[in-house]
């Protein structure tokens, strides 16, 4: 069961940079990602900066959901380019839902 959600919203240009969510205390839980509004590249590699990135194309409605062996795979999201969605306009938002706390946890 999530514990919390982080929303981000991404203008034209917008990026993230490759990082690892590895600041949370329950690690067996994976990562839900749902992504609503302007198309965008997804960049996944592995667990080192050194290891081939790959490039998932996400639509508005996509959902990503990683755990297990790549639950700390170096990830992020290329520069959004310039599109306009009907329902969002030019911009892209992303739902992250995580468990922060072991199950155990109160």
């Amino acid at each position: 069961m999530p514990q919390a959600c982080l929303i981000n919203c991404y203008a034209p240009g917008a990026r993230m940079g490759l990082h690892q969510d590895s600041d949370e205390d329950a690690p067996e839980s994976p990562i839900v990602s749902v992504s609503l509004g302007v198309a965008a590249q997804f960049l996944f590699g592995g667990t080192s900066r050194t290891k081939r990135v790959r490039k998932v194309s996400l639509l508005s409605g996509d959902v990503v959901v990683w755990g297990g062996a790549s639950r700390f795979n170096y990830h992020g999201v290329a520069p959004l380019g310039v599109d306009m969605h009907p329902l969002t306009g030019a911009y892209r938002w992303n739902l992250t839902f995580r468990r922060v706390t072991a199950e155990d946890s109160p």
